[in-house]
């Protein structure tokens, strides 16, 4: 049984304009949807955020804007940092802490990569230097690095060279390797799991939160989920779980990005078009991919009620 305090944690769409700039106006509606939504702080610049195709410029005014919007609010702010250029992340990394992010985040470089748990301290620990008042976290994503390590080494060695060393952002179905860094120090660090066809299985290990795409959509599905393990309605939470199954596969088949901003835009939200080399839907897969979504959503309410 998990904790009835479990923290859902979205990571904002990449806003654009129809041309494809950046939207900051668009932070300030999303921020009032998580607030709606109960969503407890933003993962910014992540995956679904499109980092990787963002500049650092860019970076630096997104994350500016998220501190902005989010101050007077209930949402944290979390930046992600990692860049293969471990100078720009340290530099975004500074910047985040002195526009009042709550955290930061990196992920290991991805082109020229760490190959041991050395390797990996040695680019993150300038990285959390740059923002030593903040909580910093590794983020692990290895189906889109590559980088492969046993993060339960990496928490027991980093810990004496990265003072404000708070945890992991484990997007990593390994739920043996997630067992195992839960259990570091008597689980003093904090693991936010971010695999969402899998988060059943993350909070009954011990996660205390979560990091993922399908809580900008379908957070109140997620909620009840957690509900239901805590009730020890273990039915109820299984169904929910099947269920987001299935909306992730669906998304999958038109290209996941794409087709979870295209969800967005469904909920009134236009997060406008991904960037290259991601492609976006065509009028006619927008319309079947609406349609198919609805329609899903609503067997699963019939099957929930």
């Amino acid at each position: 049984m998990t904790r009835p305090d479990f923290d859902l944690i979205a990571p904002p769409h990449a806003p654009f304009h129809s041309d494809g700039s950046l939207n900051l106006d668009l932070v300030e509606q999303l921020a009032q949807r998580y607030s709606e939504t109960r969503i407890a702080g933003v993962f910014v610049s992540g995956t679904t955020g499109e980092s990787s195709s963002l500049t650092v410029e860019e970076r630096l005014a997104l994350a500016r804007r998220w501190c902005e919007v989010s101050r007077d609010t209930d949402l944290s702010v979390i930046i992600q940092v990692g860049h293969n250029c471990v100078a720009d992340a340290c530099e975004m990394a500074k910047h985040a802490q002195w526009e009042g992010a709550e955290a930061v985040a990196t992920m290991a470089p991805s082109f020229l990569k760490p190959a041991s748990i050395d390797d990996l301290i040695a680019c993150c620990a300038p990285v959390a230097a740059a923002a030593p008042d903040l909580p910093f976290y590794l983020y692990d994503i290895p189906v889109l690095t590559n980088v492969r390590l046993p993060l339960d080494v990496f928490l027991q060695k980093a810990k004496s060279r990265i003072p404000n060393l708070k945890g992991l952002k484990f997007t990593n179905p390994d739920l043996v390797l997630l067992q195992e860094c839960l259990a570091v120090d008597d689980g003093d660090f904090d693991i936010l799991f971010g695999c969402d066809e899998i988060l059943l299985a993350g909070a009954v290990m011990g996660c205390r939160g979560a990091v993922g795409s399908t809580y900008n959509f379908a957070a109140e599905q997620n909620h009840q989920m957690i509900a239901a393990l805590v009730a020890g309605d273990l039915e109820t939470a299984r169904a929910l779980q099947l269920a987001a199954v299935r909306r992730i596969r669906l998304l999958q088949r038109y290209g996941f990005l794409p087709a979870s901003k295209a969800v967005m835009s469904f909920l009134g939200i236009h997060c406008g078009p991904v960037r290259a080399p991601l492609k976006n839907l065509t009028e006619i897969e927008l319309a079947q991919l609406q349609a198919e979504y609805e329609a899903l959503e609503e067997s699963f309410e019939l099957a929930l009620s």
